[in-house]
């Protein structure tokens, strides 16, 4: 599981952790994670999910806050192991996010905490190489916060994808340019004290 940089943290859904699963089905029953995810199933369709999830070596969920307070959520995924490894020439250890804010005081979050979770990707796994997203095409709200990492990390926007299930905004967070930017910028801490995630 990702360390990530303080005060961030994460803290994982498994099929036996009943309250974050009951936290999951909260938010993706409000409009506005219901638009972006598309996942508003009830408590025993997120149950089924999450153990579908820990079938296999792929994706892991989680929630996301500060201080013991959670906010949002995320799954991380292997994508070497996803349909999205069939659209790009994808290093072995690429990992994926996909994500969420649930709770309105973590609006005006998603920017540093994204930035928190590919710092923490990257600590905590060396031989990761590069972070991906993957948003749906349509959705302007997220390809903007990602085009706002890409600034910040200095990533790429790779174009657009047609998946089974959705069109996608593909964009790849590169290990070797978040390290320089990080540099650039003062380190990890201050690119997130700066963007107010502390």
């Amino acid at each position: 599981m990702p360390t990530l940089p303080r005060p961030w943290e994460l803290t994982p859904v498994t099929p036996s952790t009943a309250a974050e699963i009951d936290q999951v089905v909260e938010w993706m029953a409000r409009p506005h994670v219901q638009f972006a995810m598309h996942k508003d199933w009830d408590r025993d369709g997120w149950q089924t999910e999450i153990e579908f999830q820990f079938s296999d070596n792929k994706t892991r969920p989680f929630l996301v806050g500060q201080g013991g307070r959670h906010g949002g959520y995320v799954e991380l995924y292997r994508v070497a192991l996803d349909v999205v490894a069939d659209y790009y020439d994808t290093p072995d250890r690429d990992m994926g996010m996909h994500g969420c804010i649930g709770e309105p005081d973590y609006f005006g979050y998603a920017l540093p905490f994204w930035v928190a979770l590919i710092a923490g990707v990257f600590e905590t796994y060396p031989e990761c190489t590069g972070v991906i997203s993957d948003p749906s095409a349509a959705n302007q709200l997220v390809r903007a916060l990602d085009r706002s990492v890409c600034t910040v990390v200095d990533g790429h926007e790779l174009g657009e994808i047609d998946l089974p299930h959705k069109q996608a905004a593909l964009f790849r967070f590169e290990r070797e340019n978040f390290y320089a930017a990080m540099k650039r910028q003062g380190g990890v801490d201050v690119v997130l004290r700066e963007l107010g995630g502390h």
